[in-house]
C-alpha cells in the first residue's frame, strides 16, 4: 500500500517492490523489513531533490554496508529509518547522523565526510550549523559507503554469513507463500 500511495500506480509500486526484494535477496537481508524501510524512504524523499536515483543509491549503499558489516534486520531498518527522518526534516541533524545512523553503521560519519571531500570536523560543523540537507548528504553518504564497504570487489563478494543464509532461507519461504497466494490459494480458502 505504501508503494502504491507513493508512486501513484500499481505498476510503479510493483516495480519498486521488486527492486526492494531484489536488493534484499542479493544482500541477504530480510525482504519484508527491507521493503518497508525502502517504501518509507521513498515516501520521505518524494518531491525532493533526493527523489529517484539518489534515494535508490543511498538505500542500496546503506543496505550493502549493513550486510557487509553483518548487521541485523532491525539495525538495517533503524539505519534506513534515520535516512527517512533526515529526508522528512530536510535538514540533517546530528541526532540522526551520529546518533541513529552512526550508532548502527560504523563509519557512516567518516564515509559522509569523505564523500563530500571534507574532514569529519568540517562535516560536524556543517550539520550543527543547520546547512546540511538530505539532498546533499545522500549522494555523499552513498559514495563514501561504497568506498568504505565496497560496491564491487572483495568486500562486496564477501563470504555469506550465517545471518545472510538464514535471511535467504526466510526470503525463499516468503516467496513461496507469495507464489501460493498469487496462484489463487488464498481466494480458494476464502
Amino acid at each position: 500500500r505504501t508503494f502504491r500511495a507513493v508512486t501513484g500506480s500499481v505498476a510503479a509500486a510493483s516495480q519498486e517492490m521488486e527492486y526492494a526484494r531484489d536488493v534484499a535477496n542479493r544482500l541477504g537481508l530480510e525482504q519484508i523489513a527491507t521493503a518497508k524501510s525502502y517504501a518509507d524512504l521513498l515516501a520521505a524523499t518524494k518531491g525532493t531533490a533526493a527523489e529517484g536515483a539518489p534515494t535508490r543509491a543511498v538505500f542500496e549503499s546503506v543496505s550493502r554496508a549493513m550486510s557487509v558489516a553483518g548487521k541485523s534486520a532491525a539495525e538495517t531498518s533503524g539505519a534506513l529509518n534515520a535516512l527517512s527522518q533526515m529526508a522528512s526534516k530536510g535538514v540533517v541533524q546530528m541526532e540522526e547522523l551520529r546518533g541513529q545512523l552512526g550508532d548502527r553503521l560504523p563509519g557512516a560519519l567518516k564515509a559522509t565526510a569523505d564523500g563530500l571531500g571534507i574532514s569529519t570536523a568540517q562535516l560536524i560543523k556543517l550539520v550543527e550549523s543547520g546547512r546540511m540537507t538530505a539532498e546533499e548528504l545522500f549522494p555523499a553518504l552513498a559514495a563514501g559507503l561504497d568506498k568504505l564497504y565496497g560496491s564491487t570487489g572483495a568486500a562486496a563478494e564477501q563470504t555469506e554469513t550465517l545471518t545472510q543464509k538464514w535471511e535467504h532461507f526466510k526470503n525463499g519461504v516468503t516467496d513461496a507463500f507469495k507464489a501460493i497466494g498469487d496462484a489463487g490459494a488464498v481466494n480458494a480458502m476464502k
